[in-house]
């Protein structure tokens, strides 16, 4: 296993039921990497050091690798595998064929899936696209993740600023300028099992914007089944099963984002990636569904095929039950102290997993990116009053402190949420 993030435990916790001695390798103590703590063995090696893994992993015999969900780590993991011969449930280029904005667009529009207006440029824009661009617009790299290196543009002054930061951000010095689409954020999740694909949930995406003005959001909350599950089975699904069917995968994951405007009743398709995302669903489909295409993952990386994955549990619209990844948002500072967090789950029951990202006296960045999360809570409720109840009783009992004694995280409001969007 390549480093400790999250899905690391469970794909630990999977792997050793099951009979599989585990190794975990990261550049972090043991007292800090929760990997090592409940693996069987543990090595002192940066996941970027790929050569002082191959190296450990001839001289210790090792028949399989894999990483949470980690994009950096499932890369080196992929990169390893194909090195050694081992299992992985995607090609290079099948990752990048999702992964990367340009190419991922194109399938999109192959499949008719609907997707944003878009251009794509190195750092000087062609005069052609900047005449023809209608504000607002949306610049970012086509190669990265956790929102990093996004800007929104609303005049050509922006758009031009906005350039040279996707570049920084970008490992082929590309940049994908798309039309401002609007409506409510959602992620839906395919599970791809010997060919055949399901859709495994979708959510609606509660986006906070750390900081004012015109920047990228963070997802404060995740809410499942998404309220307009019906309009995307209707409008979106099917075309998404060809999507997922044509790149010709034995077994994985991929995710979409996109927006829905309830107005127009219409879908935008924006951003992909052939593994799960952050807010680790799985976890809440294990609990209501009893299955997890996490374990799809341990299954295909250590016998090269996947026998006992039931794909007829599949439900994205989670037998009923109502759900919830519910996050505490930093906006940026040294961590002083959290309260409340080690025994939450003891007085509100509805809670099936939970993360925290940083310990205390860690500095957490100042942005608008993923890395903002500090924590991380699972619900799985049986209506909605018991998750207003559930998740406001989380935001009273658990705080997070600066080095200065003030509160350094943002919230869920989720009463103002169903009040006043749903």
């Amino acid at each position: 296993m390549l480093g400790s993030n999250v899905g690391t435990l469970d794909i630990l916790k999977y792997a050793k039921e099951n009979g599989a001695y585990t190794i975990v390798a990261d550049n972090l103590p043991v007292e800090k990497s929760f990997g090592k703590q409940l693996a069987d063995d543990n090595v002192l090696i940066s996941t970027a050091d790929v050569e002082s893994l191959k190296k450990y992993i001839r001289e210790n015999r090792i028949d399989g690798v894999f990483a949470g969900i980690s994009e950096f780590n499932l890369m080196k993991a992929m990169e390893l595998c194909h090195c050694f011969g081992f299992p992985f449930y995607c090609t290079r280029e099948q990752w990048e064929l999702i992964e990367n904005k340009d190419s991922f667009r194109d399938l999109c529009l192959k499949f008719d899936v609907p997707c944003p207006k878009t251009y794509f440029t190195g750092k000087d824009v062609p005069s052609e696209i900047l005449s023809s661009i209608h504000y607002p617009v949306i610049v970012k790299p086509v190669d990265s993740s956790a929102s990093v290196g996004i800007t929104i543009c609303r005049d050509i002054q922006s758009l031009c600023e906005a350039v040279p930061i996707a570049i920084r951000n970008s490992a082929t010095q590309r940049v994908i300028i798309e039309e401002f689409f609007e409506g409510e954020e959602f992620t839906a999740h395919y599970t791809i099992v010997n060919g055949e694909v399901f859709l495994a949930s979708v959510d609606n995406r509660i986006p906070l914007a750390v900081h004012s003005g015109d920047v990228t959001t963070v997802p404060l909350a995740r809410i499942y089944p998404s309220t307009f599950i019906k309009e995307y089975l209707d409008l979106v699904n099917g075309k998404m099963l060809g999507l997922c069917k044509s790149l010709g995968m034995k077994a994985g994951v991929l995710f979409v984002q996109g927006l829905y405007n309830r107005k127009r009743n219409e879908f935008s398709i924006f951003e992909a990636g052939l593994r799960c995302a952050g807010e680790a669903p799985y976890r809440i489909i294990e609990k209501v569904n009893g299955v997890s295409f996490m374990n799809l993952f341990v299954d295909y990386a250590l016998l090269g095929k996947v026998d006992n994955y039931d794909s007829s549990k599949e439900d994205p619209f989670m037998k009923g039950k109502l759900c919830c990844v519910t996050s505490f948002v930093s906006r940026g500072g040294t961590i002083g102290a959290i309260y409340g967090y080690e025994d939450i789950e003891n007085n509100v029951p509805s809670i099936v997993d939970k993360e925290c990202r940083y310990y205390v006296g860690d500095m957490t960045p100042y942005g608008d990116t993923l890395r903002q999360i500090v924590l991380r809570f699972v619900l799985v409720c049986n209506s909605r009053g018991q998750m207003v109840d559930d998740v406001e009783r989380i935001n009273r009992e658990v705080k997070v402190l600066d080095d200065e004694g003030k509160d350094l995280c943002l919230a869920f409001d989720i009463r103002d949420y169903f009040h006043n969007k749903i």
